[in-house]
Formats: structure tokens, C-alpha cells, sequence
């Protein structure tokens, strides 16, 4: 071939800032070493890549080509190693699930519990994540599978719904409404909605909103950490505010916080994602056992 795939990894630091010495302290490395690395690159492929006749390095055309299907080459690469690792002794066996603070309470639980039974010969391994960090933290390859809600799309990976979970109003104890058997969210128009950042996972936040709005209610929003459980709890059970959560919540906030059935067909889809090339088999049967389990939030 007559290059390595290190120095495309150099002509796109190169060729993503048009600076040598900008790529030279991204790589850590040193100028030099950038500049020889990029002459070797474009003496095996035989033509310039850089225009370096005005003062501003620029990409040639065949350059701009090469940039292109570099980035493609090491993505593969990457995509590659990935794939192969997946088979390492250490991982064989080992199963790391990485979920969102709701399905930290009831669902994963209920999935360990089994696979200890069910698949002894497949240790599993659990990392909480703040709600919108699922993908990003499946993508770096720190677990093999991801559970939460309005996961993000991720190239080499499958994402499936697996339940859709009935949303609940979470009151103080205290409130009025909470010895109801359901409430509808105009009853509520009065209290603010207690709810994480948008930024925190714009879509799951305005799903919520949607599910306010297509009742023709827009409380106003309190901003909560990234849990609900967290320290803007107090909110709740002082009848200061109110939250849509998933049913899997009930019973995991306080005493002091009851989960009323909302009025209307309201839901949270709970997806699944993983590698697409992941074809262990004791993966397979890991993921068929929390489809059956997730069916239950759906169905109980």
C-alpha cells in the first residue's frame, strides 16, 4: 500500500485545521515529525496535498479527496478493531450494561437477577449514567449494551424499543390529588413541572412537553439536575411542583413522593442498543432475557 494508516491519522489533523503546527500539538508530537510524515504520505501516493504556495495552507483537490476517504479508511479501521476485541477472553464472558437512573430501578435489577440464574456463565457489569448519556458512552466502547430512553442514533449500532412504559404524575404525598386513583394534567395547571435542562436530552424533554401540551397545559418549568432524585426532590414532596416519570419510578423516590396514573394514554419508550457486529452468543441470550423483562414494565 505504501502509506500507514498513522499518517492519514496526521493528514486529517492536518487537513482538518490547515495548520501544521495546530496538528502537531493535537497529536503531541512535533512539527517536524508532522511535516515528514506528510511528505512520505505524498511521495507513496504520488501526488501534492497540500497547496503551499500562498501563506495559508490549503488542501489540493486531490488532497480534499484524500481527506474524504481517509476519515472513511480509519473509521473502518477503528470500526475494525472494535469488531475483534469484542472476542477478547476478558470479554467473552463478561457482559457491561450501561443504563439511564430509571432503569437503574426496577428493570436492571430484575435482568441481573436473572441472568445469575439463567446465564451463570455470563458475568454482568452495570454503569449508571447521567438520562441522555447512554449512546455516547455505549459509542466509546465502555459497555456492550445500552438501555434508556430516546437513544441517539450511533453508526454500527442497532437501537430497538423494547417497552413502552405508562408515564406517571409524581405528587407530594400531601397534595390533594394524591389519594386519586388517576389525575388529568389540567388539574395540575397551577404547580410548575419539575424537570431536567433541555440540554440534558432534548428529546426525551420535549416529549415530556408534548405530553403537557397535547393536553392543553404548558406549566412552567423548574430546572431539575439531570435526576429527578436528586437534590430538587424537596420540590416534589412540599407540593411546590410536579413530575411526569416513567412507572419504573414508583416507589424509588421518597416516602414523601406518591406516583399518581395520569388520565390518557401517556408513554416513555425504553430502547435497547448495541454493537450491530456483536454476535456472542451469550449477548444474544442476554438481550433476549431483558426484552422479556422489559415487556413486563409495559404489561404489569
Amino acid at each position: 500500500m505504501g502509506f500507514t494508516l498513522r499518517q492519514l491519522e496526521v493528514f486529517l489533523a492536518v487537513a482538518e485545521g490547515l495548520h501544521f503546527g495546530r496538528a502537531a500539538e493535537r497529536l503531541h508530537i512535533s512539527q517536524p515529525t508532522v511535516s515528514q510524515e506528510i511528505a512520505r504520505l505524498e511521495r507513496a501516493v504520488g501526488v501534492e496535498l497540500f497547496d503551499r504556495r500562498r501563506r495559508a495552507v490549503g488542501l489540493t483537490s486531490a488532497g480534499e479527496v484524500m481527506a474524504a476517504e481517509s476519515a472513511r479508511l480509519l473509521a473502518q479501521a477503528e470500526s475494525l478493531l472494535a469488531r475483534v476485541r469484542l472476542h477478547e477472553e476478558a470479554r467473552m464472558g463478561t457482559a457491561r450494561i450501561v443504563a439511564s437512573p430509571s432503569v437503574m430501578n426496577r428493570l436492571l435489577p430484575a435482568v441481573v437477577s436473572r441472568a445469575e440464574r439463567e446465564l451463570p456463565a455470563l458475568e454482568t457489569a452495570e454503569v449508571s449514567v447521567d438520562t441522555g448519556r447512554v449512546s455516547s458512552t455505549l459509542a466509546a466502547e465502555f459497555a456492550d449494551i445500552g438501555l434508556g430512553r430516546f437513544l441517539d442514533e450511533v453508526p454500527g449500532y442497532r437501537r430497538e424499543t423494547i417497552a413502552d412504559e405508562p408515564v406517571r404524575v409524581a405528587l407530594g404525598r400531601g397534595h390533594s390529588l394524591a389519594g386519586r386513583d388517576a389525575v388529568r394534567l389540567n388539574e395540575l395547571r397551577d404547580l410548575p413541572l419539575l424537570l431536567w435542562p433541555r440540554e440534558q436530552h432534548p428529546r426525551y424533554h420535549d416529549h415530556v412537553l408534548g405530553l403537557c401540551s397535547e393536553r392543553g397545559v404548558e406549566p412552567p418549568v423548574l430546572v431539575s439536575p439531570p435526576r429527578i432524585v436528586g437534590s430538587r426532590l424537596y420540590l416534589l414532596s412540599q407540593n411546590r411542583a410536579f413530575s411526569l416519570v416513567p412507572r419504573s419510578m414508583t416507589g424509588h423516590l421518597t416516602e414523601e413522593v406518591v406516583t399518581v396514573r395520569l388520565t390518557g394514554r401517556a408513554t416513555l419508550p425504553l430502547e435497547m442498543q448495541w454493537r450491530l457486529d456483536d454476535d456472542r452468543p451469550r449477548l444474544a441470550a442476554l438481550r433476549e432475557l431483558i426484552r422479556e423483562e422489559a415487556a413486563a414494565l409495559q404489561d404489569g
